[in-house]
Order: structure tokens, then C-alpha cells, then sequence
């Protein structure tokens, strides 16, 4: 049994929404109990759930512990690994250089990474042919190139995402070596989960002339106060506040491995614009907020509105009516330029979901939503637990949309 840390909700300031011990009070014991039982039922180590509404910030919590194997207690300021939560901040990023002329949504990815000028797909007899269709940027956005990983791949392709070859050097390097995977599919042909958002990283690079750490720092990071983001920990205190990853088993949740074998001690040879940031909630609710704010934050225009409706609705062509996994079929859900977006009645796959409600989440278990028709509701769930589970997102999006309903 787990103790669980329940952070003491003082005023503290979050752009212009503050933090108080009185709001919300039915949403925070709601909150904690669902959490307290995720933690006595061995699911769950510790977490830290945040949850704002126009634009105020109504709860935010610490719960069990960052660190199991020493019993070092969660706080909200603990660092997570965020994984593929990082896609949707580099997406903003490809899209504020689209916003100044450096590309075209519908530039072929080989006009500015030459090694994709000739790419093969797997036929329906797993052989590699000429592919005949041409990979747009847009494709990179929406998951629509016929890039995979290793885990969405045909089993011939396993070994292609893996390993040092591909992920062993620089983002340019790493391009070089995956223009040389036969596709999974005709691009703008069908959707699969891939790499798409790391050759979009290095797209960011080669529109920039810096570096895809440099260009977040300078146009997201510093901008929206998120001092405790980035690709690895900088700060001499962020180790100390560093959760560690554990492992779910039958019995319970035990110490376990980082699942992308990444190192954040130091700056990586490759900025994986995939899944390489680090960040805390508060952090990366500051992101959230400019998105919901179509654009805005702390007076300053990130990106224009007509451009966050791009990345907030569903930019898949018909032919691809929803998002899927395997036999995963993730029903009424599709994707923009960044998110996921429920696109109807999600009874087959999430019933709690309103329509609209976009979002994403990370390979520990992280997650996050936001909803337009509760006035910009943003809910972010962070935890470190392997392999990838949905226990946070069910257990907790009913208990939120249901206390702020009454």
C-alpha cells in the first residue's frame, strides 16, 4: 500500500490563473480519490494531475510517489519523461515557420531532405517497390506518410526502426537512414503511427538554420515560461526532481527502464522531435494554454488562430475516416496537424469523449485534453509507468467532466 503525498494547494501564480485551496473543492476530492484508488490497487506509483478552465487553473496535485524504489514522494514540480507529448509542441513550432513562408503544407519532404527524393513501399506481398505517390509535409503532420515505428511496422520493417543505426546519431543522420525504409503504405493512402514528427524536428533545422533545441527555446520555452522544459536536464536541480520509470506487472508496479533507452543527463547527439522532451505539468499546461487561447500568450502571438484550427481539427482525407493501432480502432477519432481530434460519437472507443476534444499522450502513460465545449477545459495526467496504459485518461475523464457538470 502506498502512501499517497497530497500537495498542499497554496496561491502560486501560472501565468494569470492562480492556484486556491477553495475552488473546485468537489473536483479535487473527486481527483484524489480516483488516484488514491489507482495507487492502493497497485496500478500506479505516483502521479501529478492538473486541470484548468477558461484560462483558470482549478486543481493541481501530487499523488504517491516519484520515485518507488526509495519512496522519494511525487511533487508537482517533478520532471517527466514526456515522450510523444513532444509532438504536438514541435508540430506548433514546424507551423510557426509555415506562418512566415519558409515552406508549403503540401512541399514535397524531399525538396528539403534530398534522401527522400526515392522511396520504396511494401507491396501487399511484403516486397519493396517504387513507391508512386509523393510524401508531402502535411503527411508528416498527420501520420499519413507511410512512416512507422518499430512497434506500428510490418514485422520485416522491425529491425529498420531499431537500434543504433537509425537513433545512434544526429537528426540529419537519422533522416539519411530512414529515407532508406520501404514505407508501410502510399503516402496520404492510410494512417500509422511513425517517426514522422522526428524528420519534421530536422525539417524545423533546415527552415530555421538552428537547431530544433535553440528554436524551441527561443520561440516556445522562454516565451511561455516553461523553464523546465527541454531535451535534457539543465538545471543543476532537475536530477533531484527527475521521476523514475517503473514497470507494471500483475503484481503490481515495480521499478522499471526508461522505454526509449534515452539518456538525459547530457545534451543528446539527436533532438528527437518525436518524443525527447522533459517537462512538469505546469509547464507544459503553459503550452496548452497558448493552444486553447488560439495562438496567444502573455500577449504575445505564437501562431494564428486560423493555424491552431489546422492543428485542433481533423485534417485526414476521407479515404482514412479514423486513427488505429493494429485492431486498436480508435472509433470517431482523427488527427489534425498535432493532435488527435474526436470527430463524433467515440461509444466504441472512449465514451466520455465530447466531440472536439483534441489531445495526445506520452509512451509512460502520460496523457492530456483539452475540450472546446467546456470553456477550453485542460486536463494533463503525468506518470512514469511501462508499457503504455489508458488506466489515468478512463479512470479520470468521467470524474472530471462529471464534477464540473454539477
Amino acid at each position: 500500500m502506498h502512501k499517497i503525498l497530497v500537495a498542499v494547494l497554496l496561491v502560486f501564480v501560472v501565468g494569470a490563473a492562480e492556484v486556491r485551496a477553495d475552488q473546485a473543492p468537489l473536483l479535487a476530492d473527486e481527483v484524489g480519490k480516483a488516484v488514491a484508488d489507482l495507487i492502493e490497487d497497485g496500478k500506479l506509483a505516483g502521479a501529478v494531475v492538473l486541470v484548468a478552465q477558461s484560462g483558470q487553473l482549478l486543481h493541481l496535485d501530487a499523488y504517491g510517489e516519484r520515485v518507488l524504489a526509495s519512496g522519494e514522494g511525487m511533487t508537482t514540480d517533478t520532471i517527466f519523461r514526456i515522450h510523444s507529448m513532444t509532438k504536438a509542441v514541435v508540430s506548433a513550432a514546424a507551423l510557426q515557420l509555415w506562418e512566415q513562408g519558409r515552406y508549403e503544407l503540401e512541399d514535397p519532404v524531399a525538396k528539403y531532405l534530398p534522401a527522400f527524393a526515392s522511396m520504396s513501399v511494401l507491396n501487399g506481398d511484403g516486397q519493396a517497390i517504387e513507391a508512386v505517390e509523393i510524401m508531402t509535409v502535411t503527411d508528416l503532420f498527420r501520420h499519413t506518410s507511410g512512416l512507422a515505428y518499430s512497434f506500428t511496422a510490418p514485422k520485416r520493417l522491425v529491425d529498420d526502426y531499431s537500434g543504433p543505426r537509425l537513433w545512434g546519431g544526429t537528426s540529419e543522420q537519422f533522416c539519411e537512414e530512414l529515407a532508406k525504409v520501404p514505407l508501410t503504405h502510399e503516402p496520404g493512402q492510410s494512417w500509422v503511427y511513425g517517426v514522422n514528427t522526428d524528420v519534421l524536428g530536422r525539417l524545423i533545422e533546415v527552415w530555421s538554420g538552428q537547431t530544433l533545441d535553440v528554436y524551441l527555446e527561443e520561440n516556445f520555452f522562454g516565451p511561455l515560461q516553461m523553464k523546465d522544459t527541454g531535451f535534457w536536464l539543465k538545471g543543476d536541480d532537475m536530477p533531484e526532481r527527475f521521476a523514475a520509470v517503473h514497470q507494471s506487472r500483475q503484481g503490481g508496479v515495480v521499478a522499471g527502464k526508461d522505454p526509449l533507452g534515452q539518456a538525459y543527463a547530457k545534451k543528446p547527439k539527436m533532438m528527437s522531435g518525436g518524443g525527447g522532451l522533459v517537462s512538469t505539468a505546469k509547464d507544459y499546461y503553459q503550452f496548452l494554454q497558448m493552444i486553447a487561447d488560439r495562438g496567444l500568450r502573455f500577449e504575445r502571438r505564437f501562431l494564428k488562430p486560423e493555424t491552431v484550427k489546422l492543428m485542433t481539427t481533423n485534417q485526414l482525407p476521407e479515404t482514412v475516416p479514423q486513427i488505429f493501432f493494429g485492431k486498436e480502432q480508435r472509433v470517431g477519432v482523427g488527427f489534425g496537424l498535432g493532435f488527435s481530434v474526436v470527430t463524433g460519437s467515440s461509444e466504441g472507443w472512449d465514451k466520455s469523449a465530447p466531440v472536439n476534444e483534441y489531445g495526445w499522450g506520452g509512451a509512460a502513460s502520460c496523457h492530456y485534453w483539452v475540450s472546446p465545449e467546456h470553456d477550453n477545459l485542460i486536463v494533463i495526467t503525468l506518470e512514469q509507468t511501462v508499457p503504455y496504459n489508458w488506466n489515468m485518461e478512463r479512470v479520470l475523464k468521467p470524474v472530471i467532466y462529471g464534477a464540473l457538470s454539477q
